[in-house]
Parts: structure tokens; sequence; C-alpha cells
């Protein structure tokens, strides 16, 4: 166990106790009608770590339309923070642009939710946890528990990833 964190909850109590309210408020902010592309899949992989089978997943990586950095951190804050996330925000300018960047950190789960705008062009959103173990409740700590929600029914799975 590592010393510098509380007991790490495991990949599935994270399925079942975070992630549908993170799809949730994901889903309110990325629509059919702002959505613009996505980059990868999600997946849970799986490593050793001192010996003991440790569990990460990532989600897809959403790109929208959405530049009202207020309202991206309202949707997301009001249902995280309530379940233990805490928010860091960061800005700094890239080659011109301005860069906005949200972070909802829950310590427990091990879990970030992450949102990042360049002001003027688009925001990206995606979640991940890392290093949970498996609480033995599913034969295979690396098949996703089905959520609703996690694609959204306007997504369509033929689209090719940015």
């Amino acid at each position: 166990m590592n010393p510098f964190s509380p007991q790490v909850k495991s990949i599935e109590a994270f399925q079942r106790d975070l992630e549908p309210t993170i799809i949730a408020a994901r889903n309110e902010l990325v629509t059919a009608e702002n959505f613009m592309a996505y980059k990868d899949n999600y997946s849970i992989s799986k490593y050793m770590d001192d010996g003991k089978d440790l569990y990460s997943l990532h989600s897809r990586m959403f790109f929208f339309t959405e530049l009202d950095t207020d309202h991206i951190r309202e949707i997301y804050s009001e249902r995280l923070i309530p379940l233990g996330f805490k928010l860091t925000e960061d800005h700094w300018t890239s080659g011109g642009v301005e860069i906005v960047d949200y972070m909802w950190i829950n310590e427990e789960y091990h879990a970030v939710v992450s949102a990042t705008t360049r002001l003027g062009e688009q925001t990206s959103t995606y979640y991940y946890t890392q290093g949970n173990p498996s609480d033995g409740s599913t034969s295979d700590p690396k098949q996703l528990i089905d959520q609703p929600g996690r694609i959204p029914d306007w997504f369509d799975p033929n689209l090719p990833p940015a």
C-alpha cells in the first residue's frame, strides 16, 4: 500500500460509483451539435506493481466546440465535487492561443477528469484512473462494465478517430 495516499478504491468501484456521474456530465457538455472528433477508445489496462495486479481505465477523448470555460467548470464541478473530486485550474498562452486546463482529481479512486480548452478553437475532455486494484466483483477486471451513455446515442461508431 502506498503510504502517501488512502486505500485506493477498486477499478470496479470506480465504474460503479463515479463513472455514471462523469458520463452524465460529459454528455451534457458534448452533444451531437458541438461534437468535432474523438481520439482513442475506452480501455482498461493491467500492470504489475510491487507484485500486485493494478488496473487503469482510460476513456475516449472527445473534441467539441464548447468554449465557455465557466460553463464547463460549472457542469463538471457541480457533479464531481460532491463525489470527493478537487478542482485544479491552469491558464497559459501557447502560440498566441489562450489555454484553460481543468482537472478534477479524486485521490480515493485515483481518478482524473480533464477538460482543456483552446479558446477560439475547441475543447477536449476525457477521464482516467491509475493504479486501481480489483475487488474481484467481476470475472475479468479488464472488461468494461456496461455503462449507459458511455457511448452517446448520437455517436457514429463508424466514424474514424482524429
